[in-house]
Formats: C-alpha cells, sequence, structure tokens
C-alpha cells in the first residue's frame, strides 16, 4: 500500500480521520496557551586570599591554612559541596525555582553551584518562571557564600591570616529563555494526529471490507438453503396442461394429443382407408 492508497483510504473513512485530527487541533491549541517564559539567573565568584598569611625568614608560612592548597582548590571544593547540600539549599532555595535547565537530570534542587565546563570560575545559577524569584535565591547565595566559607576554614583549624573568600566577578544577571515555537509545536502534534489517524483508518478500511466479504458469501448460502422441492405439477410447462384423471378406472386420459401426434379421428381414418 502506497501514499495513493493510504489517501484514499483516509478520504473514505473521514470518519475516523476527522475526529483524530480535531483532537490533535484542540491539544496543540492547549499546549501553545500553556506555554510559559522561563527565566534563569546566575552569577559567578572566585576565591581570594584577603590577607596573605604570615611566613618566617625562609619564607615558609608560619601556620598554612589546611584548606589552601592547590591555590584553595580545597576550600573552593568544600564551599561548593556545601552550598550544594540539602540543608543549605533549603535554607537559601525557593519554592518556584529548580537547579537544572533543559537536557539535564533533575535532582529537586533550588539552584546549581559548579564550575562550568572549561572556565576556572564557580557559577551559580537558578531556573523558574518568576524572573524575581529566580534572581532573590541567586543573591542570597551569593551573599551567604562568604560566612560558610570562613565557617569551613574555622572548622578546619586555619588561622585567620591567609584565609579565602569569594569574590564577585559577576553580579546576578536574568535571562529569559526562548520558548519552544508555536508554530514548531503545532506541526508536530498535527503530524503525529495524521499518522494516527491514518493507521486507525486503514485498520477500519481492511476490518469493514472483511466483514463485508463475509456478509456476500453469507447471503447466498442462506437463499440456497431455504429453497423447496417443486411438485410434478409445478415442474410442468406454462404451455402443458395436467392429465385429466378418469375417476370410474383410475386411469388418466389426456385432455389433447402431444405435439406433433395425430388425433382419435385421424387414426380410425387411416384405418378404415380414408372412408
Amino acid at each position: 500500500m502506497d501514499a495513493v492508497d493510504i489517501l484514499k483510504v483516509c478520504l473514505r473513512r473521514w470518519y475516523i480521520m476527522l475526529p483524530i485530527l480535531l483532537g490533535a487541533a484542540g491539544v496543540s491549541f492547549q499546549l501553545v496557551q500553556a506555554q510559559e517564559t522561563t527565566f534563569t539567573a546566575a552569577a559567578s565568584y572566585g576565591l581570594v586570599q584577603t590577607d596573605p598569611p604570615p611566613s618566617d625568614a625562609s619564607g615558609t608560612e608560619a601556620a598554612p591554612n589546611p584548606l589552601g592548597a592547590n591555590g584553595g582548590a580545597l576550600i573552593g571544593a568544600a564551599l561548593e559541596a556545601q552550598l550544594n547540600s540539602r540543608t543549605t539549599q533549603e535554607e537559601l532555595g525557593g519554592e518556584g525555582t529548580r537547579g537544572w535547565g533543559a537536557g539535564e537530570v533533575e535532582n529537586g534542587s533550588s539552584y546549581s553551584v559548579k564550575i562550568p565546563q572549561f572556565e576556572t570560575t564557580y557559577e551559580v545559577r537558578a531556573w523558574g518562571e518568576d524572573e524575581q524569584a529566580v534572581r532573590a535565591v541567586v543573591d542570597r547565595v551569593i551573599e551567604a557564600a562568604p560566612g560558610i566559607a570562613d565557617t569551613l576554614q574555622t572548622r578546619a583549624g586555619a588561622p585567620r591570616a591567609g584565609r579565602y573568600e569569594p569574590f564577585i566577578l559577576a553580579p546576578t544577571q536574568v535571562d529569559a529563555l526562548p520558548s519552544t515555537s508555536g508554530m514548531k509545536l503545532v506541526v508536530a502534534v498535527m503530524g503525529i494526529g495524521l499518522l494516527m489517524g491514518a493507521a486507525w483508518s486503514v485498520v477500519a478500511d481492511r476490518v469493514l471490507r472483511q466483514l463485508r466479504r463475509q456478509r456476500a458469501v453469507a447471503e447466498p448460502q442462506a437463499g440456497r438453503g431455504t429453497t423447496h422441492s417443486m411438485s410434478p405439477l409445478e415442474a410442468l410447462p406454462a404451455t402443458e396442461s395436467p392429465p385429466a384423471v378418469n375417476a370410474s378406472n383410475g386411469q388418466a386420459r389426456a385432455q389433447r394429443p402431444l405435439a406433433g401426434q395425430p388425433d382419435r379421428g385421424t387414426r380410425q381414418r387411416r384405418r378404415t382407408g380414408g372412408r
């Protein structure tokens, strides 16, 4: 069955195709109306030493920071883990924000703190449908980061001098993400509806054709089953009359001779020589 045959079937079974297309049109309209603009807010920070630690005569730090190895990479990882913890998420996050974007795995967070690929600074980002809500969440995280970093270093026994602090590199910025094109959405939904309608039309056409063939075969068989046998009188041609029966001797005598045979008078004249 090629495309032309499928088109003919869809036109023939329009009463199946039309409701499916109308339903697809209604679904696409609802999806277009329900689309909402998504906003994302982001800010970035790095870690710096505001007060260099004292050193002895040889240049070695007198009291090194336990979390300051590799240029503060350890304190950066500890701060990232603390900001992403469930406790801090519940404290700083918002109900209408999330910490994942399109194509990312849902993790139930209200924001995310991580080092983006090919970058060396940390990024705080939140997504949501409320512009003010996503901005407020990122601002709260940025404001709380210095105090959390100081608490972590105090817990590790780091001296006051030589501690690392978050430094804001880019303030909070909010961007509106482009929503899915309404035309693309309508085309996609209507395409699915068209395929479903064509499939159901082909199935219905085959089923109805099979039922019609079965009905056509069953009707002649039913007609032969009701045919009755004809009596000898009914079997006679319309031009012939049934033989008359003599009531005295029960013998049948013909009311008239058969076609091509002489009657009684002609036979008697032949016996008497034509007299």
